[in-house]
């Protein structure tokens, strides 16, 4: 019934009781997860958790605010590692400038060469972004090359403009757990950016471990819980759970290859 899209399970404390975690999720009619790394290292160690559960898939990238000891020659180690059986994106990848001290020149060349290793690929782009909206965009019109890169913009955080773009271009966009906490300002623009946005452009996600849903806040996130996040965008565009989650798991499965 569902497919979450972006979970971290390759964190210590989440992979020591992963059976678990997996049973959870499969009762809680999750059938398949992407587990997006952030460094060359955790690339090669999610290659190897997806290829031990059926239900997993694995995105091989490097993360923004990974880029302290970055290592020029990690990018031509991505592009291999994408050939694998189970790789099914480049990701996580993308533009944050939110922690500071960034560097945005390099975090724009690490973002560029990776959106270009998706595209030589023929894989799909996870993308992250924070604070850094205009240049993200920029950079994905510029790379975009009539539809030869696409991908899902995770945990969207711009703005209904943006999403519209995002659409038209045929990528997929998806909320995390905080769109069922108590409504803020953010919280109303990603509700009326859900209410613009046709479901076929959609997908599910928990971000795993951070960002659980209500009634889970405050405690470690797991893919089980995205049947809270699904109830609330799917309250959001008055249709039943069990349709939005029909249709995300359609998208998912057309945008992953799965």
């Amino acid at each position: 019934m569902f497919i979450d899209t972006h979970a971290h399970l390759n964190y210590p404390d989440i992979v020591k009781n992963i059976d678990d975690v997996l049973l959870r999720a499969s009762d809680s009619g999750v059938e398949s997860i992407i587990v997006p790394a952030t460094t060359y290292k955790t690339s090669i160690e999610i290659v190897e958790l997806v290829q031990k559960h059926k239900m997993l898939y694995a995105a091989v990238g490097i993360h923004p605010t990974e880029l302290k000891d970055f290592d020029e020659s990690h990018l031509p180690k991505i592009e291999e590692l994408a050939k694998e059986s189970k790789v099914l994106a480049i990701g996580e990848i993308g533009l944050d400038y939110y922690w500071e001290p960034y560097d945005r020149e390099l975090e724009i060349m690490v973002l560029t060469e990776q959106l270009r290793i998706a595209k030589r690929a023929g894989l799909p782009v996870i993308l992250h972004n924070r604070k850094s909206t205009d240049d993200l965009m920029k950079i994905v019109k510029e790379e975009y090359e009539g539809g030869k890169l696409k991908g899902q913009f995770h945990s969207f955080s711009a703005g209904p403009a943006e999403a519209k773009e995002c659409v038209e271009m045929g990528f997929y966009i998806s909320f995390t757990g905080n769109i069922t906490y108590k409504p803020n300002e953010g919280t109303y623009i990603a509700y009326d950016i859900v209410k613009q946005t046709s479901a076929e452009h959609l997908l599910l996600e928990t971000d795993t471990p951070y960002l659980p849903p209500v009634p889970y806040r405050g405690k470690q996130n797991e893919p089980s819980y995205v049947k809270h996040t699904a109830a609330k965008i799917a309250e959001l565009k008055e249709m039943s759970v069990e349709e939005l989650g029909r249709i995300t798991t359609e998208n998912a499965r057309r945008l992953y290859c799965i």
